[in-house]
Protein backbone atom coordinates (compact mmCIF):
# COMPACT_ATOMS: atom_id res chain seq x y z
CA UNK A 1 0.00 0.00 0.00
CA UNK A 2 2.91 2.35 0.70
CA UNK A 3 4.17 1.82 -2.83
CA UNK A 4 0.85 2.84 -4.37
CA UNK A 5 0.51 5.80 -1.99
CA UNK A 6 3.95 7.09 -2.94
CA UNK A 7 3.14 6.56 -6.60
CA UNK A 8 -0.12 8.48 -6.20
CA UNK A 9 1.67 11.36 -4.48
CA UNK A 10 4.38 11.45 -7.14
CA UNK A 11 1.82 11.41 -9.93
CA UNK A 12 -0.30 14.08 -8.30
CA UNK A 13 2.72 16.33 -7.87
CA UNK A 14 3.87 15.78 -11.46
CA UNK A 15 0.41 16.17 -12.91
CA UNK A 16 -0.37 19.25 -10.84
CA UNK A 17 2.94 20.82 -11.79
CA UNK A 18 2.14 20.36 -15.47
CA UNK A 19 -1.32 21.88 -15.10
CA UNK A 20 -3.31 18.73 -15.75
CA UNK A 21 -6.09 17.22 -13.69
CA UNK A 22 -4.96 15.06 -10.77
CA UNK A 23 -5.23 11.30 -10.94
CA UNK A 24 -7.76 9.73 -8.58
CA UNK A 25 -6.71 6.16 -7.86
CA UNK A 26 -8.64 5.82 -4.60
CA UNK A 27 -11.15 3.34 -6.01
CA UNK A 28 -8.58 1.19 -7.82
CA UNK A 29 -6.68 -1.65 -6.17
CA UNK A 30 -2.88 -1.48 -6.31
CA UNK A 31 -2.48 -4.20 -8.98
CA UNK A 32 -5.02 -2.53 -11.24
CA UNK A 33 -3.51 0.90 -10.63
CA UNK A 34 -0.01 -0.32 -11.45
CA UNK A 35 -1.29 -2.01 -14.59
CA UNK A 36 -3.23 1.06 -15.69
CA UNK A 37 -0.37 3.47 -14.99
CA UNK A 38 2.05 1.26 -16.88
CA UNK A 39 -0.38 1.01 -19.77
CA UNK A 40 -1.09 4.73 -19.95
CA UNK A 41 2.61 5.50 -19.87
CA UNK A 42 3.07 3.27 -22.92
CA UNK A 43 -0.05 4.66 -24.57
CA UNK A 44 1.10 8.23 -24.24
CA UNK A 45 4.20 7.30 -26.20
CA UNK A 46 2.20 5.69 -29.01
CA UNK A 47 2.29 8.96 -31.01
CA UNK A 48 -1.28 8.46 -32.06
CA UNK A 49 -2.82 11.33 -34.03
CA UNK A 50 -6.07 10.68 -32.14
CA UNK A 51 -4.30 11.17 -28.81
CA UNK A 52 -2.60 14.31 -30.14
CA UNK A 53 -5.97 15.76 -31.21
CA UNK A 54 -7.54 15.02 -27.81
CA UNK A 55 -4.62 16.61 -25.94
CA UNK A 56 -4.83 19.77 -28.05
CA UNK A 57 -8.61 20.14 -28.01
CA UNK A 58 -9.35 19.17 -24.40
CA UNK A 59 -6.20 20.39 -22.61
CA UNK A 60 -5.61 17.04 -20.92
CA UNK A 61 -2.45 15.00 -20.47
CA UNK A 62 -1.33 12.51 -23.10
CA UNK A 63 -1.88 9.70 -20.57
CA UNK A 64 -5.46 10.80 -19.98
CA UNK A 65 -6.11 11.16 -23.71
CA UNK A 66 -4.62 7.75 -24.45
CA UNK A 67 -6.62 6.06 -21.69
CA UNK A 68 -9.90 7.69 -22.72
CA UNK A 69 -9.39 7.00 -26.42
CA UNK A 70 -8.19 3.49 -25.68
CA UNK A 71 -11.27 2.73 -23.59
CA UNK A 72 -13.68 4.03 -26.26
CA UNK A 73 -11.85 2.29 -29.10
CA UNK A 74 -11.60 -0.97 -27.16
CA UNK A 75 -15.35 -0.85 -26.56
CA UNK A 76 -15.84 -0.27 -30.29
CA UNK A 77 -13.60 -3.19 -31.23
CA UNK A 78 -15.54 -5.46 -28.89
CA UNK A 79 -18.90 -4.46 -30.39
CA UNK A 80 -18.22 -3.93 -34.10
CA UNK A 81 -18.55 -6.67 -36.66
CA UNK A 82 -15.36 -8.05 -38.23
CA UNK A 83 -15.54 -5.85 -41.34
CA UNK A 84 -16.00 -2.61 -39.44
CA UNK A 85 -13.40 -3.59 -36.85
CA UNK A 86 -10.93 -4.17 -39.68
CA UNK A 87 -11.78 -0.78 -41.18
CA UNK A 88 -11.30 0.91 -37.81
CA UNK A 89 -7.92 -0.81 -37.35
CA UNK A 90 -6.80 0.44 -40.76
CA UNK A 91 -7.73 4.07 -40.02
CA UNK A 92 -5.93 4.66 -36.72
CA UNK A 93 -2.16 4.17 -36.62
CA UNK A 94 -1.13 2.39 -33.43
CA UNK A 95 -4.68 1.35 -32.56
CA UNK A 96 -3.52 -1.92 -31.05
CA UNK A 97 -1.23 0.04 -28.69
CA UNK A 98 -4.23 2.04 -27.52
CA UNK A 99 -6.58 -0.87 -26.92
CA UNK A 100 -4.66 -4.02 -26.11
CA UNK A 101 -2.64 -3.14 -23.05
CA UNK A 102 -3.59 -3.54 -19.41
CA UNK A 103 -7.14 -2.89 -18.27
CA UNK A 104 -8.26 -1.43 -21.59
CA UNK A 105 -8.28 -4.79 -23.35
CA UNK A 106 -11.30 -5.85 -21.27
CA UNK A 107 -13.63 -2.89 -21.91
CA UNK A 108 -17.00 -4.46 -22.68
CA UNK A 109 -19.56 -1.73 -21.89
CA UNK A 110 -19.94 1.99 -21.27
CA UNK A 111 -19.64 1.48 -17.51
CA UNK A 112 -16.10 0.11 -18.09
CA UNK A 113 -15.30 3.18 -20.20
CA UNK A 114 -16.51 5.46 -17.39
CA UNK A 115 -14.36 3.54 -14.90
CA UNK A 116 -11.31 3.91 -17.15
CA UNK A 117 -11.92 7.65 -17.41
CA UNK A 118 -12.31 7.98 -13.65
CA UNK A 119 -9.17 5.96 -12.94
CA UNK A 120 -7.00 8.62 -14.60
CA UNK A 121 -8.81 11.61 -13.14
CA UNK A 122 -11.14 12.30 -16.06
CA UNK A 123 -14.78 13.13 -15.47
CA UNK A 124 -16.84 10.50 -17.32
CA UNK A 125 -18.90 13.39 -18.71
CA UNK A 126 -15.90 14.03 -20.99
CA UNK A 127 -16.87 10.94 -22.99
CA UNK A 128 -19.30 13.19 -24.84
CA UNK A 129 -16.35 15.39 -25.85
CA UNK A 130 -13.96 12.54 -26.73
CA UNK A 131 -16.33 10.79 -29.14
CA UNK A 132 -16.79 13.69 -31.61
CA UNK A 133 -13.03 14.34 -31.72
CA UNK A 134 -12.34 10.69 -32.52
CA UNK A 135 -15.16 10.64 -35.08
CA UNK A 136 -13.85 13.83 -36.71
CA UNK A 137 -10.43 12.23 -37.05
CA UNK A 138 -11.93 9.08 -38.56
CA UNK A 139 -13.93 11.21 -40.99
CA UNK A 140 -10.74 12.87 -42.22
CA UNK A 141 -9.26 9.42 -42.77
CA UNK A 142 -12.15 8.36 -45.02
CA UNK A 143 -14.18 6.21 -42.61
CA UNK A 144 -17.32 4.78 -44.16
CA UNK A 145 -20.70 6.13 -43.14
CA UNK A 146 -21.56 2.68 -41.77
CA UNK A 147 -18.58 2.71 -39.42
CA UNK A 148 -19.28 6.29 -38.34
CA UNK A 149 -22.91 5.44 -37.62
CA UNK A 150 -21.98 2.30 -35.67
CA UNK A 151 -19.44 4.17 -33.55
CA UNK A 152 -21.92 6.96 -32.87
CA UNK A 153 -24.39 4.37 -31.59
CA UNK A 154 -21.82 2.54 -29.47
CA UNK A 155 -20.50 5.73 -27.85
CA UNK A 156 -23.79 7.45 -27.05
Amino acid sequence: MTKISMLTIALAATVSFNGYAEFDLSGVNSDSANSLLSSTSQLAQANSPVVDNLVKELSISPQQAATGAGALLSLAQNQLGAGQESELNSLIPGLSSLTSSGLLSSVENMESVKNAFGSVGLDPALISQFAPIILDYLGTQGASSGLMSSLGSIWQ
